[in-house]
């Protein structure tokens, strides 16, 4: 069995047949991502290496008939050297690689080595040309596929890319691999004693599967407006650690528009821009500067080159990671008073508090005697209020003041409820689990402050899921990106609905 394995691998030629990798398309039929045929250069080492050798027989032939006056004296006879020089050159030029990475594929004991994936058609004629025009087989193309974004920056953070080998890598294009990837094909072809393809009755096709296509929840319209804005804000406020923003569907959980600025182009993923190279150079202690120094755009270049190369590579992979990362699901943060519906939700349904309490604000509160007062962002304060007027005006001493009525067990409880302790479960990887206070350590002064949104963190994702359950009905649902999956003759293999995990509150 080991040598007829043996024999199996020398007598019998695979070639694969790359599947093409379905498309992305947003919630009205847009197209968000796509593949399209490009070319696989690669080499049959061993023939190659035979055929060599039957060039440097023809060219000893010719050197003899030239002595022997059948061939003209001037004729040129390149020999076998001359011309594996001229492919390693010809190769190296057209494919954008070494020509010792060329040299070595040459020398390689196998039938199919490859050279370089992704290459665009003219380039493939080129070589094919060339190939013919010296009598060589030894080296070939296939079709393979390159992925497409033709709305380049939108829905980055979501959407994800591939890489060199057609795999997803982050976003929908991870998550959603195995439907999008579809199953490559292969030939298989029996090979005669000197590595040459047998006639086509010995050889046998596996068609590839092409990939389904994936149809999102998002809409393209909502989600340029939402990264227009979120690109003004950044550059407005010189936003330091990039600024997210999702857009929900209340009531069944589908994301509209999700995204992280500055963003960056799907089909250069690997480009980063100076200032946010020079901001990774400032978070990792590489420049010698302040922490707290604002680096701006027209002067990072000049920051940038204070680093040896071996800091800026450092930097630069720092970058490339952060911008590739999604904000809104695998960054935590402190929510503030956007918590304070949570809060105010829980109090009500617990009945510790109605719509006609009243609340005194002296602009701080000291939650317990030798402590520090805790201050409301007024500091003149909002004197007597309703509830009403608390929540308008986002009055801390008042959230204090319902947290306390509410208690640490009951606050904890509905924290979790709200689903603020566990993942949501959306259909994007690296979703990041909150940072929160437990029960057990929760005194007087924790719940004060976790009851105005400080003290926890949570993800962006984890909050406007929480938040949706306050204001429809009291359902906490799932968040999801993908609405359907459908293969390539039409049918719908996957749907995504609404999905309901608990009723938190009471409509």
């Amino acid at each position: 069995s080991f040598y007829q394995e043996k024999a199996n691998e020398y007598h019998f030629g695979e070639i694969s047949i790359s599947a093409n990798r379905g498309s992305i398309y947003d919630a009205n039929g847009v197209i968000l991502a796509q593949s399209a045929t490009v070319y696989k250069i690669f080499m049959d080492p061993d023939l190659f290496r035979s055929e060599l050798e039957k060039k440097k027989e023809n060219a000893e032939a010719q050197q003899k008939q030239i002595a022997n006056g059948e061939l003209p004296s001037g004729t040129v006879v390149k020999t076998a050297d001359q011309v594996q020089e001229e492919i390693i050159s010809f190769l190296a030029e057209k494919l954008e690689i070494k020509e010792e990475t060329v040299r070595s594929a040459m020398e390689e004991n196998t039938q199919y080595k490859i050279l370089k994936t992704q290459v665009e058609k003219p380039v493939a004629d080129e070589i094919i040309a060339f190939m013919d025009e010296n009598s060589l087989n030894s080296i070939q193309i296939e079709e393979d596929t390159k992925r497409y974004y033709p709305q380049d920056e939108l829905a980055a953070s979501v959407i994800g890319f591939t890489n060199g080998d057609g795999d997803g890598q982050y976003g929908i294009e991870y998550q959603y691999d195995d439907y999008l990837s579809g199953t490559d094909g292969k030939v298989i072809s029996a090979k005669d004693a000197y590595g040459n393809e047998m006639p086509y009755r010995y050889a046998k096709t596996y068609e590839a599967q092409d990939g389904n296509s994936v149809y999102l929840t998002i809409d393209r319209t909502l989600q340029y407006s939402l990264e227009k804005n979120l690109e003004e804000t950044v550059s407005q406020f010189e936003i330091e650690d990039r600024a997210c923003g999702i857009i929900m569907n209340a009531k069944t959980g589908a994301i509209l528009a999700m995204a992280t600025a500055p963003g960056f182009n799907l089909n250069e993923p690997s480009e980063v821009p100076d200032l946010q190279i020079a901001q990774a150079a400032q978070d990792m202690e590489l420049l010698d500067i302040d922490k707290n120094e604002v680096i701006k755009k027209d002067n990072a270049k000049s920051y940038l080159d204070q680093l040896t190369e071996e800091q800026l590579d450092e930097a630069y992979v720092a970058a490339r990671e952060q911008q590739w990362k999604n904000k809104a699901i695998t960054e935590l943060y402190i929510p503030g008073s956007v918590f304070k519906v949570v809060t105010s939700s829980a109090a009500l349904e617990e009945k510790a508090i109605s719509v006609n309490d009243s609340f005194d604000c002296t602009g701080a509160l000291v939650v317990v005697e030798g402590t520090d007062p805790i201050h409301c962002w007024k500091t003149s304060g909002h004197g007597l209020q309703t509830f009403t007027e608390a929540i308008t005006h986002s009055c801390n001493p008042a959230f204090m003041e319902i947290g306390r009525r509410l208690g640490a067990e009951s606050f904890f409880n509905y924290f979790k409820a709200f689903g603020l302790t566990e993942r949501t479960g959306i259909d994007l990887p690296a979703e990041a689990t909150s940072y929160y206070q437990g029960l057990n350590g929760m005194g007087a002064v924790e719940l004060a402050s976790c009851s105005f949104g400080q003290t926890n963190k949570v993800t962006p994702i984890e909050m406007i899921t929480a938040y949706a359950a306050v204001i429809n009905g009291g359902e906490l649902v799932t968040p999801y990106v993908v609405s359907k999956i459908v293969d390539t003759d039409g049918n719908v293999v996957l749907t995504n609905e609404k999905t309901v995990k608990r009723q938190v509150i009471s409509a």
